[in-house]
């Protein structure tokens, strides 16, 4: 099967293991990279090792359909910052989210998932509609949290699903797509923003820990008591470590450890 793939490097397992179940990728689109949260290194490298045209930015109708009569059959996306025009072409396509939806819609859900204190997360594959991540629903992988889960161990088990999921797709996928079903009223998780990515002296030690945890690798801040906000790129808490310590801040039942 011949393929238009969309997506950057959170998912580029899936990418890689898309030759071995017998696709073909035609052409990849990406988006820019920030350097902090979202890559695409893995994925240009995989276009440019086997000729495959790559690109960054939005997609149009007329590249789609140039691309369906050059024998293209199914758009996968997997993490494409950009609307597709699903209504502009007759290829059909699916898509990697990395929640359970109908809960979780959204461009960021790893880490809402933390700091819900949610109990399971998992990746959830289905069609692609006009709107985002509200097309029907082919399959889906889920776990559950594990007590101190952070970002970096949560993706790490989101990528192994997505890619059981893939392969279970491709092993019979007028199968799948004909057992979708729609979704039900979701919920749409907007981005976090600063003050929720913010650490405050009056928060709790577990207050801290889940903010810690929910952006572990891409950093947070913290806000001390004279205003000053302090990039984190990693943290720790303790409920008692000596009051001399260097780099530890007070909290309401500990400290904070600022690991700059």
């Amino acid at each position: 099967m011949k393929i238009i793939y969309f997506g950057y490097d959170l998912f580029a397992d899936c990418l890689e293991r898309l030759p071995s179940l017998g696709v073909e990728v035609m052409a990849i689109y990406s988006f820019p990279s920030d350097g902090v949260c979202d890559f695409h290194d893995r994925v240009q490298t995989f276009a440019l090792r086997r000729g495959i045209p790559f690109h960054i930015g939005p997609v149009t109708g007329a590249e789609l359909n140039a691309l369906a009569a050059a024998g293209c059959a199914l758009m996968v996306s997997a993490g494409y910052a950009y609307r597709i025009p699903v209504e502009q072409t007759d290829l059909r396509g699916i898509n990697l989210h990395p929640a359970l939806l109908p809960l979780g819609r959204g461009p960021w859900p790893m880490p809402v998932t933390i700091l819900r204190g949610l109990n399971a997360s998992g990746v959830t594959l289905h069609k692609l509609a006009p709107r985002f991540d509200e097309g029907d629903i082919l399959a889906q992988v889920a776990f559950p949290m594990a007590p101190h889960e952070d970002l970096q161990t949560l993706t790490g088990k989101l990528q192994t699903a997505a890619v059981s999921l893939l392969e279970a797709f491709f092993a019979d996928p007028a199968a799948a797509w004909a057992n979708a079903h729609p979704q039900e009223k979701g919920e749409y998780w907007p981005e976090p923003d600063e003050r929720e990515m913010t650490i405050s002296p009056d928060m709790t030690v577990a207050e801290a820990d889940r903010i810690l945890r929910a952006f572990r690798g891409v950093g947070c801040y913290f806000a001390r008591a004279d205003g000053e906000r302090i990039p984190i790129r990693e943290g720790r808490v303790w409920t008692a470590v000596p009051a001399t310590a260097e780099g530890a801040y007070a909290l309401r039942d500990g400290y904070l450890e600022i690991l700059m």
